[in-house]
């Protein structure tokens, strides 16, 4: 069990890029927020959770750019991530053989925007991207409630989300052909405190799900009349819709009341976790 304080929640979805460097469909302030430069090494996916980190807030206000080194850790949590890089890295080698030039290597890594982000924010704690499939939120916030339960950092930063280039799409389709791939990523900030505590439970069914499922519910006082509340469930293949509906859940539960996170996975594996609100939380601010 964790205990920790939850701060602002943000979502940036930006469109059907197919992981391209279209900018249709992009916030106003993209380039404001992120710039430009280096952008030749940087693809859809890393600067979109580029926009997400420059532009939050934390609990006291000061944006992520200001240029003071912190312990924070930063938890990427992405079943395909920085795809559209190593592909186009495969087809700038199939073009130019030998003469591939450098420059085409620095964006193409599975955990390069984890990379970016920490450079550019000067986070000096854990740097992890995470591929879980289905189960990659349970996954993801257990790793980085473990940063701040063992001391080492104050502040984990969760990314949770995919930005679909057409090589990710067409793998996704493999073994799920009928759920939707959403471009989307979600962002939160998750700090040391008493006010929440998280129970995680993972495991493994004798009998496979039918089909991908996450659900997010929020459960409510024992001994009320209202009973539990309808689960919502997410059947699209990205993260990021549940991550960010079960954190904003979070943040609108009272003393006692607990949200749930649930995943299943095609193949029988489901991962779950509880979060209870002890406290009424003060300081922890929800974005729009």
């Amino acid at each position: 069990m964790f205990e920790f304080s939850l701060g602002p929640v943000t979502l940036c979805a930006p469109g059907p890029t197919n992981g391209t460097d279209d900018s249709q469909g992009l916030p106003p302030d993209w380039h404001e927020v992120i710039g430009t430069a280096g952008d030749q090494f940087r693809d859809a996916f890393t600067r979109t959770c580029l926009y997400l980190v420059l532009g939050a807030a934390d609990a006291s206000g000061a944006r992520a750019d200001g240029g003071t080194r912190t312990d924070d850790t930063v938890v990427i949590g992405t079943e395909y991530g920085n795809t559209a890089a190593l592909a186009r890295l495969q087809r700038y080698a199939a073009e130019k053989g030998k003469l591939l030039s450098a420059q085409y290597f620095p964006n193409a890594t599975s955990s390069s925007a984890s990379a970016f982000v920490n450079l550019r924010v000067g986070a000096t704690g854990r740097s992890m991207t995470i591929n879980a499939g289905v189960l990659t939120p349970v996954v993801v916030l257990w790793q980085a409630l473990s940063a701040l339960d063992r001391e080492r950092s104050a502040v984990s930063r969760l990314l949770v989300g995919d930005v679909y280039a057409r090589e990710a799409v067409a793998d996704a389709q493999l073994d799920t052909p009928d759920v939707p791939c959403r471009d989307g990523v979600a962002h939160a900030y998750l700090h040391k405190g008493t006010d929440l505590t998280a129970e995680f439970d993972f495991g493994a069914a004798e009998v496979p799900h039918p089909r991908l499922m996450r659900t997010v519910c929020k459960a409510v006082a024992q001994g009320t009349d209202t009973g539990d509340a309808a689960p919502v469930a997410f059947a699209e293949r990205n993260s990021a819709f549940a991550t960010r509906a079960f954190l904003d859940l979070v943040h609108t539960l009272r003393p006692t009341e607990r949200a749930v996170l649930e995943c299943h996975a095609p193949d029988g594996r489901h991962a779950t976790v509880t979060v209870t609100r002890h406290h009424t939380n003060s300081t922890a601010r929800r974005s729009p």
